[in-house]
């Protein structure tokens, strides 16, 4: 079902002018008001609907341009690009998509793409971790312990992730605790919710950080994928319920 949209006139004032036309049509692009192949409206159009200038619009379209999601062509206008053009590891992108709502497939994805990243930083964790970053995890698992709400608990199980991301040391991922925290949020927060239990997976949590802190790489690599696969388990049921 296509989404409904709004278009307030909306005027952008200030420093941060640039970047919210940036995230505005961003969201319009990702949430499918503008679909793949069409031209947008044209420049003067969207000006007044944003109540911005030319040098504003185009600025902010070349930016979305950078991501993948348009593409500028003289006399014929600015494109929409097909979802395979896409920057789709780009935290703004993921950002905007879980802000225009998740499909089957994108869960699906995300579950695959930490299936393959997260088991194995946690091996590395278990033996690049610092003190610190020790500290940092079992901050998150505490808040876990004791959170009362899906909300809270959401929250924590974000921080408990990225934190061991973090504790990999490795800079080429240590961006992927960003990429992953934009777009993990919304995972997290179906897992839970289809959950009678939200606290269920928390002795997983535990086993995890017990094999980091004891410096168990392959331990806390089988810990982490065991959890993720109950975690895609959850999720297949939820969105193909049995009948």
């Amino acid at each position: 079902m296509n989404r409904t949209f709004s278009a307030p006139h909306t005027t952008y004032t200030g420093r941060k002018l640039h970047g919210q036309v940036v995230q505005e049509l961003g969201r319009r692009v990702v949430g499918g008001q503008y679909p793949a192949d069409k031209v947008l409206p044209n420049e003067e159009l969207l000006c007044q609907e944003l109540a911005v200038s030319r040098t504003a619009l185009r600025e902010a379209v070349k930016v979305l341009a950078a991501k993948g999601l348009l593409e500028a062509r003289p006399r014929i206008g600015t494109r929409v690009r097909t979802k395979d053009q896409w920057n789709l590891l780009d935290p703004d992108i993921l950002a905007w998509r879980c802000a225009t709502g998740v499909d089957a497939d994108f869960l699906r994805h995300l579950t695959e793409l930490r299936e393959i990243i997260e088991p194995s930083a946690a091996a590395l964790a278990a033996t690049s971790r610092s003190p610190e970053q020790l500290e940092s995890i079992a901050q998150a698992l505490r808040t876990m312990e004791t959170a009362s709400t899906i909300a809270q608990w959401v929250q924590a199980d974000l921080e408990f992730h990225t934190a061991v991301l973090k504790a990999t040391n490795n800079p080429l991922l240590m961006p992927l605790a960003a990429i992953i925290g934009s777009a993990l949020e919304s995972l997290l927060g179906v897992t839970a919710r289809t959950s009678d239990n939200f606290k269920q997976a928390l002795p997983d949590h535990q086993k995890v950080f017990d094999a980091i802190r004891l410096q168990e790489p392959q331990n806390a690599l089988h810990r982490m994928a065991g959890m993720l696969s109950d975690t895609r388990s959850l999720i297949r049921a939820t969105i193909q319920p049995e009948t």
